[in-house]
């Protein structure tokens, strides 16, 4: 499925290649926004599989300031869903946690060739997770869907994240009002900082990091998968 959707997204800006270039930059506002689905499955020693679905879209809206530099706000919605299968076959449902975020954002083109830009964005990002499980390393699938036995280290906790992130993309024009938006996630430098408390003790556990991010050597397709988006922006 995340082949077949990638192929189709290429397909379809190579399709329109052949266009004309056209000088797009009297439109002032736009909305659009980016979406993404992956899946990971890792197997413990004791013959149990782990899976992970990680569901995101963010939505925005912006302002050109001129054919260079762009100014909006961007919300964002994220949804982990979290399953074990055991070796007997029984899939549980481990827990579920919810993100949102808002914040900020700054477009700069770097560069075009014809409908081709290269561009950079930085963003600085609020999040906030309600209450969710961690199940613990020891947690124990349930019996027929239903929900896993929590393991000696789990708990109830919630989440608040500030990042602040710089990184490329690349921007296809379909036409004069429709944009198609790839970006990398790949390659920038971030700077995050997150507090997670824990609500059986009000305990608050935080940690930051900053630094050059750098996903260019992964070890699968799943990897390079999670760290791309793909969007639409239409002016107006």
């Amino acid at each position: 499925m995340k082949k077949t959707l990638l192929t189709l997204a290429m397909t379809f800006m190579a399709l329109a290649a052949g266009a004309q270039a056209q000088d797009y930059t009297n439109y002032k506002w736009v909305v659009g926004g980016t979406g993404h689905f992956s899946q990971s499955t890792d197997k413990t020693g004791d013959n149990v599989t782990n899976k992970l679905r990680e569901y995101r879209i963010e939505p925005f809206v912006g302002y050109n300031i001129n054919d260079r530099w762009r100014i909006g706000i961007t919300y964002g919605f994220s949804l982990d869903h979290r399953y074990e299968l055991n070796a007997a076959g029984q899939l549980s449902d481990i827990g579920t946690k919810r993100t949102y975020r808002i914040g900020p954002y700054v477009h700069f083109n770097i560069v075009k060739y014809k409908h081709w830009i290269l561009f950079a964005e930085a963003e600085a990002m609020f999040g906030y997770s309600p209450r969710y499980m961690n199940p613990g390393p020891g947690a124990t699938p349930g019996v027929g869907g239903a929900p896993a036995m929590p393991g000696p280290g789990a708990y109830d906790a919630k989440l608040q994240t500030f990042d602040f992130t710089i990184k490329p993309g690349i921007t296809y024009e379909l036409d004069k009002h429709v944009n198609i938006d790839l970006n990398l996630n790949l390659l920038g430098w971030i700077y995050s900082n997150r507090k997670e408390t824990r609500l059986d003790n009000d305990v608050v556990y935080s940690n930051s990091s900053n630094g050059l991010q750098l996903d260019l050597l992964e070890t699968s397709l799943d990897e390079y998968w999670r760290n791309i988006t793909i969007g639409v922006t239409f002016k107006f």
